[in-house]
């Protein structure tokens, strides 16, 4: 007998990966799912500059700004951003701006780490 691929019924990995992503729209109500990724890839990637993020994202420069600057002090509007992120000259090359995470960044990317371990013995 054969074992059950993803491709015979894909509903209990679809399943898992629904429940960690209500998971994560808990931990980031009305954030859009491009900020989330980008909140994700600085901290998978710490000290990664924009430029490298726009090449990843694969979108505009404006939707990475956006996305940097609501996730960092100050939103585009002048308004408290979420401090999730840091931006950082490099000392070498003031046009180039590394982006890290706040101790309060940290703590939220633990607790996102931590959904995926404890969910369900992982995301799949």
């Amino acid at each position: 007998m054969n074992t059950p691929t993803v491709a015979d019924d894909p509903r209990p990995i679809l399943i898992k990966v629904f429940r960690f992503i209500e998971k994560l729209r808990e931990l980031f109500p009305d954030v859009p799912m491009q900020t989330i990724s980008i909140f994700l890839i600085i901290a998978m990637k710490p000290g990664i500059s924009q430029r490298e993020l726009l090449k990843l994202m694969g979108t505009s420069q404006a939707g990475v700004s956006r996305n940097v600057m609501a996730l960092g002090d100050v939103n585009r509007h002048g308004k408290p951003g979420l401090g999730l992120i840091a931006q950082l000259r490099d000392p070498f090359d003031a046009r180039q701006v590394g982006l890290r995470l706040t101790p309060a960044g940290i703590a939220l990317a633990n607790r996102v780490a931590a959904l995926g371990q404890a969910h369900d013995g992982g995301i799949i």
